[in-house]
């Protein structure tokens, strides 16, 4: 009798496989709703496939470029006659073009892609999320839209070079910090102007290379989306086995980055990765981590946006915020680094980190 309920799943299968209805819906056919990702029932709650539709479009044509060992990038080119080159922007351009360059700062050489724009009053500094490419779609938009503020814009590129794979994100905010203020004194910016944006552990660095240049005796702000904020909770997130679906599909995108771009066995945890060091790591989780020092920042400063039900980072890794009473904003988009489901996001960074002279942008904040 054991074959019968077989026998018959798969005769109601074959017979669904010709019915469209039957299938639950993924993406909205309506022309007015402002969202393309609409998982419906069945797939209601924990089985919705938004936020995971919405993490995976952020990462557009490389989705499948980032679970591979990386390619190797130039040792670039000194700033020589890039300076001068890059238009104001246009209202129908759709990107900008960035020129590897390698600068020496105080921290080391930095590598990175500089977005050039000629006249620029100043310079917005771009950290990427996780494995992302520098010079992809996310930094070229944000350039875009930055040269219409004025602002040139350099995207470093993270050091992926340890084997075992281990991150420094306060060198990586270090070394980014000095190469950006190469760029402002080597190419004469009219002000020694600084930004700077950054999305998923990109976050984290961002956050710290605004807390560095406070130290040097900058005005700086920054903005960013999804921030690694606690690393331990974040990586519980990333460890859990009871969770969405949008949790399951992010958390198994991830690990194919660990093995296939970083070739970590299946046994490496998140929690072994964000808690590994190498010769010369200079980040100290307990110090360096927002959540240890964020509460005591300026939040006019640090603006920190958070998008619903973050399926890769989790909601908990923000706790701490909700305890000290630190604003944050809503992202109003879904799953990680959403930015693909709400393009306005990348307009809101940007007014954030750099708003208008005119003085500080009003909190307008809501509590996480």
């Amino acid at each position: 009798m054991a074959p019968r309920p077989r026998l018959l799943a798969a005769a109601l299968a074959l017979l669904a496989s010709g019915c469209s209805w039957f299938w639950p819906r993924v993406v909205s056919t309506h022309p007015a709703d402002p969202e393309v990702f609409h998982s419906g029932f069945p797939l209601v709650a924990g089985a919705r496939t938004d936020g995971a539709m919405c993490s995976l479009a952020t990462v557009g044509p490389e989705v499948t470029l980032l679970v591979r060992p990386p390619a190797p990038v130039g040792e670039g080119f000194p700033l020589g006659a890039w300076c001068a080159a890059g238009e104001a922007s246009s209202p129908g351009e759709l990107g900008r073009a960035g020129r590897l360059v390698v600068l020496d700062g105080k921290h080391g050489r930095a590598r990175g892609y500089l977005f050039p724009l000629r006249d620029a009053r100043g310079l917005l500094v771009a950290f990427s999320g996780l494995a992302a490419s520098a010079d992809g779609w996310v930094n070229a938009r944000l350039a875009q839209l930055a040269a219409r503020r004025g602002l040139a814009t350099f995207a470093p590129i993270r050091d992926e070079s340890a084997r075992p794979i281990a991150f420094d994100p306060l060198r990586e905010a270090r070394v980014a910090l000095g190469g950006a203020l190469a760029i402002v004194d080597g190419c004469g910016l009219r002000e020694r102007h600084l930004a700077f944006v950054g999305v998923s552990m990109g976050g984290m660095e961002a956050l710290l290379a605004n807390r560095e240049a406070a130290a040097e005796g900058l005005a700086t702000r920054v903005a960013v989306l999804d921030p690694l904020l606690d690393p331990a909770a974040a990586a519980r997130n990333l460890d859990s086995f009871w969770h969405s679906f949008d949790t399951d599909a992010m958390q198994a995108y991830f690990g194919r980055i660990l093995r296939g771009r970083y070739g970590e066995p299946a046994s490496t945890t998140f929690g072994d990765l964000l808690n590994r060091t190498s010769a010369g790591t200079v980040t100290v989780l307990a110090r360096d981590a927002p959540s240890a020092w964020l509460c005591k920042a300026d939040p006019a400063a640090h603006v920190v946006f958070l998008s619903d039900g973050d399926p890769v980072l989790g909601d908990r890794q923000a706790s701490f915020a909700r305890a000290c009473g630190f604003p944050v904003r809503r992202a109003r988009t879904k799953g990680h680094v959403g930015l693909a489901c709400r393009l306005e996001l990348f307009e809101e960074l940007l007014q954030a980190a750099d708003p208008p002279a005119a003085g500080p942008p009003p909190v307008n904040s809501e509590r996480s």
